[in-house]
């Protein structure tokens, strides 16, 4: 279970040098996962982009495997946050949108190269890691409920009229983000995902 992987937690408010050490290595690691995957990417590689010598590395995390675990607890708690702040809006409906937007926003600002690491991961690692697996399912139900949801408080406030469950609906946008951000991804540009986007404007019974 992910929850035993072993790296020393970052205190965001109080960083020893040790610390920022660490959180240097899961940042510039991270970079490489998403763009390289985690299989295609070697320690040597990661000690050149750290700039860190190989028995440091191996302080803070004792294989590359629990440096991918920590790459990922560590992505994931930043994502629920982003996830957290912006659903806002007007009524639940908006939130929704307004989180799609956001996501949109994210992937412009890496000038979509490399997409998403989580759903990268669940192609790349899933068959053959049950741990990486573990957490990526995590992930991807926690943003599913997070949207359901919205979902039930639109459809009890008579703002979504859907025949598609609630359940449903939420994985349904989830699965259609992370396909536009692949989509963005491949063709370098904001319109697939845009048009994806747009697909659950229509889903929402909501005009842009």
């Amino acid at each position: 279970m992910y929850q035993t992987v072993s790296f020393k937690k970052v205190n965001p408010h109080m960083l020893s040098k040790g610390q920022e050490t660490q959180k240097h290595i899961l940042t510039e690691s991270r970079k490489l996962f998403t763009v390289q995957g985690f299989q295609n990417t070697s320690i040597s590689q990661i000690i050149a982009a750290t700039g860190v010598k190989k028995g440091n590395l191996y302080y803070y995390f004792p294989s590359k495997e629990e440096l991918g675990l920590a790459v990922l607890i560590d992505a994931r708690d930043e994502f629920f946050q982003i996830l957290e702040s912006s659903l806002v809006g007007g009524n639940p409906v908006l939130k929704i949108i307004h989180s799609c937007n956001s996501i949109l926003t994210l992937i412009q600002q890496k000038n979509f190269v490399g997409g998403c690491l989580f759903g990268n991961t669940a192609l790349e690692m899933t068959d053959s890691n049950s741990r990486f697996g573990k957490i990526v399912q995590d992930i991807f139900s926690h943003w599913a409920k997070k949207i359901e949801y919205e979902l039930e408080q639109a459809a009890s406030s008579g703002l979504l009229n859907s025949k598609i469950p609630s359940t449903s609906l939420a994985t349904a946008i989830v699965a259609i983000l992370e396909g536009g951000i692949m989509l963005s991804r491949l063709y370098k540009n904001k319109e697939g995902l845009e048009d994806c986007i747009l697909v659950i404007h229509s889903l929402l019974e909501c005009k842009k």
